[in-house]
């Protein structure tokens, strides 16, 4: 939310004003005074719902609530409420319980329309198996050695190995609201901010402590971690005659694989503009959306840079996340009454392998043309 110039003039007024031996506090009441206004909007729906739940002892789903857990009080206790933060002695992370995760984890699944076409380990797995078939399946006696090659085969993605990290404030007025109130604004927000920083993973995260995005090249020189961009092929049309000819021989290993489904991501300027017009014909009653010779799901990102887009096969991007937790530092003591945290979220993401998706040049993407034969009849 935009802060009115009024309120940050007074607010600066009054920090000038306050004596020295109140400037410290004089600062926290500022800084909540922004997060209140920052979640006037949230918290009066809260307030408003909280007191209809009351009244009417609605049903916890009504309102997106649910029943916690022992251990996820005790979690709200400790990290939210502060209550009792002698567990933390010795520690900086505080892991949130495995079955909150999971609400998050399940609710993030379907948040997204991205999300849909990936493969999700299960939530708290640290490590799994990246399960893309290759070879042929033979008849013949399960030797050693045959057992020895199915297992060189088999990858693994580790789930630990990378951190999203984000800030995270929880206003008082939610928090008097009690544990089933917290648990929503909780989720939500981490909701929130993983979608975002998950998106941007999936699509363009360069394999150094991050995963490795779609835009990035497997079998690329791998740079101090850092894995580089694939190189996009060129596209004039989204037909048989270029499409066909340059990306599906890709996409299907020269016919040796059965491809139905393409996932084409693009940001949201190039589905409106030239990926619509490259499907699209303008007929009597306006643009009318032309049969594809391939069944083309389209969805938006906007970390797709400008002339660029992605055929991807669904499923064949595998992600997970294996636990989140909340980062106390001693460089934010002073913000701790605003309930103020770093959340992190352990995860990671790659493809199965390079060939299942490919980075289009879509810079001279042209508009679809009807195309009218005629034919002279001999009288």
């Amino acid at each position: 939310m935009k802060f009115n110039e009024k309120k940050i003039e007074d607010l600066v007024k009054e920090l000038n004003e306050a004596p020295a031996e109140q400037k410290s506090q004089k600062i926290i009441e500022t800084i909540q005074s922004i997060i209140d206004e920052s979640y006037a909007d949230t918290i009066a729906q809260y307030q408003r719902e909280f007191e209809e739940y009351s009244a009417t002892k609605e049903s916890d789903a009504k309102f997106g609530l649910r029943s916690l857990t022992e251990a996820e009080k005790q979690w709200i206790d400790r990290a939210i409420k502060q209550e009792d933060t002698s567990s933390l002695k010795g520690k900086e992370i505080d892991y949130l319980p495995e079955t909150t995760v999971s609400y998050i984890f399940e609710d993030l699944k379907t948040a997204h329309p991205l999300f849909e076409y990936v493969d999700w380990a299960p939530a708290g797995v640290q490590k799994w198996f990246l399960s893309e078939r290759s070879g042929k399946a033979t008849w013949g006696k399960l030797t050693r050695a045959i057992i020895d090659q199915i297992e060189a085969e088999l990858e693994t993605l580790d789930l630990e190995v990378n951190s999203l990290s984000a800030f995270m404030f929880v206003p008082k007025a939610i928090i008097n609201m009690g544990y089933k109130w917290i648990d929503r604004f909780v989720r939500t927000i981490l909701l929130e901010v993983n979608e975002e920083g998950i998106e941007s993973g999936i699509i363009a995260g360069n394999g150094k402590d991050a995963p490795i995005g779609l835009l990035k090249d497997l079998k690329g020189s791998v740079q101090e971690g850092v894995y580089p961009d694939k190189k996009a092929v060129e596209i004039t049309d989204l037909g048989p005659d270029d499409f066909g000819t340059k990306v599906l021989p890709i996409l299907n290993r020269k016919g040796t694989r059965n491809v139905d489904v393409i996932v084409m991501i693009a940001n949201q300027n190039e589905l409106d503009t030239k990926i619509y017009k490259a499907t699209h014909v303008l007929g009597f009653n306006g643009y009318v959306k032309a049969d594809n010779y391939k069944n083309f799901v389209y969805v938006a990102s906007p970390e797709v840079p400008e002339n660029k887009a992605i055929a991807y096969l669904p499923k064949k991007y595998t992600a997970g996340i294996s636990r989140m937790g909340i980062d106390y530092s001693d460089h934010y003591k002073f913000l701790e009454q605003l309930r103020t945290y770093t959340v992190l979220t352990y995860g990671n993401g790659r493809l199965k392998s390079n060939d299942d998706a490919v980075v289009l040049d879509i810079t001279n993407l042209k508009a679809l043309k009807p195309v009218v034969e005629t034919e002279t009849v001999s009288p």
